[in-house]
């Protein structure tokens, strides 16, 4: 009984299996019914930010997967399900597309798409150009809306060569001397089509710092200013003679009227700030005088005014008529205040005639350091003469005017037949140059082009490496003029002997020759 009711079990289990089979097998025909891939496309999206960024969206009819060809040489892309997109950078051009479409029985269809990348123009291009009077350098730099990269010319290259420069980025670019350039910006999109920015940039020569910084130069906002004792209503004027040393155009003007004191002034308040000479010590000012000779004082006040203690007066003396000049003041006592305002006093000590006087550019600095040597008007300093020459000593200025207009000078005579190397020498205090350079004196020679040689000498007399010698070159004849000699490659010692060779290299001709204001000179 139990065997027959396993075999019952048995034959319903094997009924059973063969019916799933069978059903199974009538069921295989979808397989054939599967649709083919058909319709293979693709919608294309590109950005308008010139990054070549380009959305590629597969449609087709019977896939499960697509897969894309960019069609730049790029690598196929991965398995995109329907419905999803890639994404892809492309450099500006036409590029065709391949989609690839899989069915789910693994058959496939392709489809092509053009891709057409072009780059607008940059936008919004902003050029900044840094540049400032008496520099040779420039800085530039740019934003532009769709921009990828930039490129300047700068106008100074041999061959158009730009230099590129990325998104973000400062050129720095140096000219090699003065004038005007044309500076052009060119903004890149990454393809063919640009935008360009051009300006001129003028470069000016840097000015010669000559340890001077400007107070007022009355250019722009006229000071607050006054008058007293006579002078008339002050003004800023027109430059009476734009040339030599002062080409500005507005000066500042006044008339010290017949019969004003002879403390009559003019002044004005410092715009903005104060004088302050900090570590200065000298102040200067641009003077034009009808008159050479006048005493011109400049005084310096605080806030408090005409208060003893608070202010400073210091003279100069005109030397030329009718021409700009600089004058110097030596405000070295001075207390250090904050100074709001500056007095000038034309012709101090006397009445008004009814003249005009105008002075510009109040500046304060270090000044140039001058130390006299020897200027011949105390007493006489030992001298001698070597080689043929004929000492005179010190005597009367022949010839006051110009450069020198001094009382006295030193003179001596080449006689006929002197020495090549024929000199006149003298004691003097000792020369210790201290960061100084340079040496210079006035000369007053019968004739241009004759060399003028001096030497120094320590103690020790003319031995060698204790000597120095530098020479220069007569450029008038019967005038006062300057030599300047550069002793800044002369040894560190303590000179105490001048000498002075005139017409070096020739025999004595019986010329006279006069020489005065030894100076050194930084």
């Amino acid at each position: 009984m139990r065997i027959l009711r396993n075999f019952i079990g048995l034959f319903l289990l094997t009924s059973f299996i063969f019916s799933c089979v069978d059903e199974n097998e009538s069921n295989a025909d979808f397989v054939g019914s599967i649709s083919k891939p058909a319709n293979i496309s693709a919608m294309v999206s590109i950005t308008q930010d010139n990054t070549g960024l380009v959305t590629l969206t597969p449609t087709g009819e019977g896939v499960v997967s697509f897969h894309v060809d960019y069609g730049d040489g790029s690598d196929i892309s991965g398995s995109i399900n329907p419905g999803n997109s890639t994404e892809h950078f492309y450099s500006e051009g036409t590029y065709q597309a391949i989609i690839t479409g899989t069915a789910l029985d693994g058959s496939t269809a392709q489809g092509n798409v053009t891709v057409v990348v072009s780059f607008i123009a940059p936008e919004n291009l902003i050029v900044d150009l840094v540049s400032s009077s008496g520099s040779y350098n420039i800085l530039v730099s740019a934003t532009a809306d769709y921009a990828a990269s930039f490129e300047v010319l700068f106008g100074d290259e041999a061959a158009n060569d730009a230099t590129p420069m990325q998104i973000g980025e400062q050129l720095s670019h140096s000219y090699e001397g003065p004038g005007t350039y044309n500076v052009t910006v060119t903004a890149l999109s990454g393809g063919s089509a640009t935008t360009q920015y051009s300006e001129e940039v003028i470069i000016t020569d840097p000015p010669v710092f000559d340890g001077f910084s400007t107070v007022e130069d009355f250019e722009g906002e006229a000071p607050g200013s006054f008058s007293f004792g006579g002078n008339s209503a002050q003004q800023l004027g027109v430059n009476p003679d734009n040339t030599g040393i002062n080409s500005s155009t507005n000066v500042f003007q006044f008339t010290k009227n017949s019969g004003a004191e002879v403390w009559a002034g003019s002044g004005f308040g410092v715009n903005g700030g104060h004088i302050n000479f900090n570590g200065t010590n000298v102040l200067r000012i641009k003077s034009y005088s009808p008159e050479a000779g006048k005493i011109v004082m400049v005084k310096l006040e605080t806030s408090a005014g005409n208060q003893e203690g608070l202010v400073w007066e210091v003279q100069a003396t005109t030397t030329v008529a009718n021409e700009w000049e600089y004058l110097n003041y030596d405000f070295t006592g001075a207390p250090d205040l904050d100074y709001v305002t500056a007095i000038v006093f034309y012709d101090f000590g006397n009445s008004g005639a009814g003249e005009t006087y105008y002075f510009d550019d109040l500046e304060v600095g270090i000044g140039e350091y001058v130390k006299s040597i020897e200027d011949f008007e105390g007493e006489a300093p030992s001298s001698d003469n070597f080689g043929g020459n004929v000492d005179q000593g010190v005597v009367a200025n022949p010839d006051p005017s110009g450069e020198n207009t001094t009382e006295n000078v030193f003179e001596f005579v080449k006689s006929e037949g002197a020495e090549t190397w024929a000199g006149t020498y003298m004691g003097v205090d000792l020369i210790d140059f201290n960061g100084a350079a340079q040496i210079q004196l006035k000369s007053y020679a019968p004739e241009a082009g004759k060399t003028v040689l001096v030497k120094l000498e320590t103690s020790a007399g003319n031995q060698a490496g204790l000597v120095w010698e530098v020479q220069a070159t007569t450029t008038v004849a019967n005038e006062w003029e300057t030599l300047t000699y550069d002793f800044s490659e002369a040894p560190d010692l303590e000179y105490v002997t001048f000498i002075v060779f005139y017409d070096f290299g020739n025999s004595g001709t019986g010329s006279t020759y006069t020489f005065d204001e030894i100076q050194l000179i930084d």
